[in-house]
């Protein structure tokens, strides 16, 4: 009996190691997720800055040129292509 709980336990241990591995994995995929989001979202702002700063008349007179390009850029949303 002492042998097949060495065998568990061994096998155990072989798993949870296993299982570490995977969730470091999945945690360095997901910080990998949220930088390639920061990117996009700052070339988007950057394209909606410069096509607000180019098309004044785009820009809602509540906001500035700045918040507007926050505000599309925080969503994704694209550049009109006559910028």
């Amino acid at each position: 009996m002492p042998q097949e709980n060495e065998a568990i336990t061994s096998r155990l241990s072989r798993i949870e190691a296993r299982l570490a591995r995977i969730e470091e994995l999945l945690v360095s995929a997901r910080d990998g997720e949220d930088q390639n989001t920061m990117a996009t979202q700052q070339q988007c702002y950057q394209a909606w800055i410069h096509y607000l700063n180019n098309t004044p008349e785009a820009v809602e007179a509540h906001l500035t040129a700045h918040e507007m390009a926050v505000l599309k850029a925080s969503i994704n949303v694209q550049v009109p292509s006559d910028s």
